[in-house]
């Protein structure tokens, strides 16, 4: 099997490169990150010797560098880490967050459909339900809470969870969605 791992050099992509090469030995798994601010290669210094590994410098919004990796790779599985992040940088800057987080998504699920895949997982963020009061500890966000967006980052993250669900709706791709809360671990950006 082939999975294609976009932002694998983040975070939260870079442990689940490690997982997947650890557990999964012979499956092939490509990183495609464009090394934004969060992306750190030498996080994947323990790897990059692999056989069954591959890192490729481009972006999810280039589609010419997506569809030729596509070409080259024929993943079986995409798994969308990629994505800009932080509530603060998307009001600086919200027109980076559209890119990214939804252009960048249509690129990724056109290419999937292009070339045919078992499966597109989007992970995104529990932020895409909006706020929880500090004061009420018996509150907490389940996958049935609507989507009530409070900033450009999760507005944007959650327009690209509504086009992963249109792309299965409108052409059967199948996707599955992770909204997870914050994180924290080993390769946490400082």
């Amino acid at each position: 099997m082939t999975i294609i791992v976009t932002g694998g050099a983040g975070f939260i992509g870079s442990n689940f490169v490690f997982h997947m090469l650890n557990k999964y030995p012979d499956y092939r798994i490509v990183c495609l990150d464009c090394l934004t601010y969060a992306g750190n290669l030498s996080t994947l210094e323990p790897v990059m010797d692999n056989p069954n590994f591959r890192f490729v410098k481009e972006s999810i919004c280039d589609r010419e560098a997506v569809d030729k990796l596509f070409e080259e790779e024929h993943p079986d599985m995409v798994v969308n880490f990629a994505a800009e992040s932080h509530v603060d940088r998307s009001i600086e800057n919200p027109q980076v967050f559209l890119d990214t987080n939804i252009i960048g998504t249509s690129v990724l699920m056109d290419a999937c459909r292009k070339y045919g895949i078992k499966r597109y997982h989007q992970v995104s963020t529990d932020e895409v339900y909006g706020d929880l009061p500090l004061d009420r500890p018996d509150l907490f966000f389940t996958e049935t809470t609507p989507i009530h967006t409070s900033s450009p980052y999760s507005s944007s993250k959650a327009g690209a969870d509504l086009l992963v669900l249109a792309y299965h709706r409108t052409y059967g791709l199948p996707v599955t969605i992770s909204r997870w809360s914050n994180k924290y671990g080993w390769y946490h950006f400082p």
